[in-house]
């Protein structure tokens, strides 16, 4: 994982949506925009990687949109 430092902006968001509350390790709902996605992540670092990389995807019509991450069933 990249030190928040060296994060560009898409990876600053994704870290402080992710990091935003609690962690437990279960079932996340990320919301953007209407788009939404289900993850399963056991450790901050894949939930990260997951989001982020799903973030990517979306980042251009919608990087100025609210990220929410919550999770909807835990371990």
């Amino acid at each position: 994982m990249v030190k928040y430092r060296d994060m560009n902006d898409r990876q600053r968001k994704v870290f402080q949506s992710v990091y935003n509350g609690w962690y437990m390790g279960g079932k996340y709902r990320v919301i953007l925009a209407e788009h939404d996605k289900t993850f399963w992540a056991d450790s901050l670092p894949i939930l990260f990687n997951d989001v982020e990389r799903w973030f990517a995807l979306h980042e251009r019509s919608h990087g100025d949109d609210q990220l929410l991450v919550k999770c909807v069933q835990a371990l």
